[in-house]
Parts: C-alpha cells; sequence; structure tokens
C-alpha cells in the first residue's frame, strides 16, 4: 500500500508541475504557455480550447503515469550505469593499447555513443519538449550512453572502471582492472544498457538481452563477448564490438532470401536470420530491416516497387510527443527464424517486366518517424541483393507456390 501511495503522490506533484506550465487566457483572447526557457504565444487562441488541451494533456499523462506502473524516479533513471570515467581518455589508454585504441574509436559505435545523429536529435527532441523536458533530462540518455563532459561515448573506463587515483596505471591494471574481467565476460554484463525500458510506462525498449536468453547461443553457452568481441588467436578481445550500424555487411551471409517464386499476381519468398544470438534489427525502434522489391521494364526502368519493413514499431507519447510509450507490432525476424514474405503485384505489372530485384538494407530513423525509412538519417547499401531475370514461359509452374 505505501508503494502505491508513493506513486500516487509522485502523480500527483507531475499533474501540479505540469499544470503550472500553463497560465490561463489573457483579457484580450490570447493564450500563453510558459515554462522556464520555453515561452509560447499563440496569437487570437481561444483560451477554452487551450484549457480543454492542457486538461487532455494532463489527463493523459495521469492516466499513463497513475494507473499502470509506479512512475519510475529520475533521479534513479540518471544514475549512469557504469562507471563515469573522466579521469583518463581513451587515447590515454591508447598509449598502451594501440590496436585496441584504434578497434574502438574506427569501428565500434561505442565510440558515437554521444556523438551519433540518432542520439543527439532524440535527446534534443526529449529535453526540448515543455512537457516531458520537466521532470526528465538528458541525464537520462546519457547514463547508458556515455559521459556528456568527456563526449567519447562508452569509452574504456566506461566499461572497465575509473582510473585509481594517485596511484601508477600499473595499479589500477593489478588490483582493479583484472580483477573485473571476471565479471566483464558475464552475459549479463552488456544488459546493463542493452536492456532498457520505455521510462514512462516501464514497457520493453530494447530487449537484446532477453532475446540472446532464448537463443541457441545461450544453450551452447556462447554469449554476447564471444562474437561481438571475438579474438584471434593471442590477441587481446575485439573492442570494434561488430555493430551492423557501422557496418551492415556483417549480416551478409546471415541473412539469407530463398524460396522465391512468382506469377502474374504475386511473389513470395523466405527471409531467414542465421544469427544464433539475437533477432534483427537488433536494439529499439530507431533500427528497421527492409526487404525491397522492384520490377523492371526490357528499359531498365522500375515500373512497380514496394518495400517491408522489419522493426519494432513504437506510438509515441500521445500528445506531447517527445518518447516510445508502447509497443504497437513486433516483427523483428527472431533468431533462427525463417517466415515466408508474399508481395502482392498489380495487375499487367509482371507482364510488362523482365526483371525482378530484392534487396535487404539497414536504415537509421528517429523514434517520432515510427519506422519510416524514407526519412531515415543512415541507410545502409545493400546487404543481400538478387536480381531475377523473368522468363515468363517459365510463368506456370511457379504459380502452386504462389
Amino acid at each position: 500500500m505505501s508503494g502505491d501511495r508513493e506513486a500516487q503522490d509522485k502523480t500527483a506533484r507531475i499533474v501540479l508541475s505540469l499544470s503550472s506550465l500553463f497560465a490561463s487566457g489573457t483579457s484580450d483572447g490570447r493564450a500563453r504557455w510558459t515554462d522556464q526557457g520555453h515561452r509560447a504565444i499563440r496569437q487570437g487562441g481561444n483560451v477554452r480550447r487551450i484549457r480543454l488541451q492542457t486538461f487532455f494533456v494532463i489527463t493523459t499523462l495521469a492516466i499513463l503515469f497513475g494507473s499502470c506502473a509506479p512512475l519510475p524516479d529520475p533521479d534513479e533513471l540518471a544514475m549512469p550505469r557504469f562507471q563515469a570515467g573522466g579521469k583518463q581518455s581513451a587515447a590515454f589508454c591508447g598509449r598502451c593499447h594501440a590496436d585496441t585504441y584504434q578497434q574502438w574509436s574506427l569501428h565500434s559505435r561505442h565510440a558515437l555513443a554521444t556523438k551519433s545523429r540518432s542520439f543527439l536529435r532524440g535527446t534534443a527532441e526529449l529535453t526540448e519538449n515543455i512537457i516531458l523536458g520537466r521532470f526528465i533530462d538528458e541525464d537520462m540518455c546519457y547514463s547508458c550512453h556515455g559521459d556528456k563532459k568527456v563526449n567519447e561515448g562508452i569509452n574504456c573506463e566506461s566499461c572497465h572502471g575509473a582510473v585509481l587515483p594517485g596511484v601508477p596505471i600499473e595499479t589500477t591494471h593489478i588490483k582493479k582492472y583484472t580483477p573485473r574481467l571476471r565479471e566483464m565476460r558475464k552475459p549479463d554484463f552488456c544488459a546493463h544498457c542493452h536492456q532498457a525500458r520505455v521510462p514512462v510506462t516501464d514497457v520493453n525498449l530494447t530487449t537484446l538481452y532477453d532475446e540472446w536468453k532464448q537463443s541457441s547461443a545461450a544453450k551452447k553457452g556462447q554469449t554476447c563477448q564471444h562474437c561481438h568481441m571475438a579474438k584471434a588467436e593471442d590477441t587481446p578481445a575485439y573492442h570494434g564490438f561488430k555493430s551492423a550500424v557501422r557496418n551492415a555487411y556483417l549480416y551478409k551471409g546471415q541473412l539469407h532470401i530463398g524460396k522465391i517464386a512468382h506469377n502474374s499476381q504475386r511473389l513470395r519468398l523466405q527471409i531467414e536470420n542465421r544469427i544464433t544470438g539475437h533477432s534483427i534489427p537488433a536494439s529499439g525502434a530507431t533500427r528497421v530491416l527492409a526487404l525491397e522489391l522492384k520490377l523492371k521494364n526490357e528499359k531498365g526502368v522500375i515500373i512497380h516497387d514496394d518495400v517491408r519493413r522489419f522493426f519494432k514499431h513504437f506510438a509515441m507519447l500521445p500528445v506531447i510527443g517527445g518518447i516510445p510509450y508502447m509497443l504497437i507490432e513486433n516483427s523483428q525476424l527472431r533468431s533462427g527464424e525463417k517466415r515466408v514474405v508474399r508481395f502482392d503485384l498489380p495487375a499487367g505489372v509482371y507482364q510488362a517486366s523482365t526483371k525482378l530485384s530484392l534487396a535487404l538494407r539497414m536504415h537509421e530513423v528517429a523514434d517520432r518517424y515510427e519506422g519510416d525509412i524514407k526519412r531515415a538519417h543512415w541507410s545502409s547499401k545493400p546487404i543481400v541483393q538478387k536480381d531475377i531475370k523473368i522468363n515468363h514461359r517459365d510463368c506456370a509452374k511457379y504459380s502452386p507456390h504462389c
């Protein structure tokens, strides 16, 4: 009961805080919204309409925060999930660990965790939101992405721990870094950041650790580190971490398109995820795998195209936006899954086509665009591409399969 009461009290405080954002209408019929550093004046607005909108926003938040899971503590959200290393830069470690530093800086997504376009855009949308920015700040984002002041993303100290003060670096290795390796090799070490929930509704956002636990890799005892930090003989663990966003070709051979059949009405194929440890795409709502279909005529002109997307489709917080809050559909390809995909073809298109092209690409899309790859800020080159010449005389033999 005490926990429920605390959650209700917290909700009440937030609702009152949100109420303070909105001042009453002025005598000249203008509605004025104010917040610290955020001001918007809507000329000639209808005061009653503004008050109704305000009431709707506050009621929506009260329902979301008061009736479901207890509202997370903002201070807890902002607590770093790593030992915030700011005493030494990654370049300092690179003076002795040159190969490791080069792998991290050139190939690791960790090195871009505080600098990537998707992160900076998402953080700005959250903190500039006049409602969410009131009680959730950017510290929540940096709690996983790395120290803002250092601005090196997830650097050496983020995982290995901060350097011990006032002692030679060799002492830190002996007393801290070497003993810590045992903990860092456990599969749940990565889960501190790669298993995350939506802070507003407590819904699963990133489920990599859960996906791994259900995979064939887990059953064989293969951890995240086995694949993403695999090392060559007599070399340290690889610190490029093999991220598909920095190198989508990692999925080449792991994604397969086969059993293609087509006729004048439809095309059918099978897409397979051969990765043993997790779904594709990995991570949360921003990464989208797209299967593109193009039909071309004898001149090479595209006369029909279509696309299928595989991703976690989250709806944004109603009215105020700023953050995903509810999973609408999860179409990720699970580890080891073989999925049949069908495309319906418009009348006459197939007969006019001489070539069929299929391609798989990875895209990164901001949360607010909900998987719309036309608004992607990064798209890979084709990971898998198949070009098929259409022989209309053989069309009949495909019909039973479609």
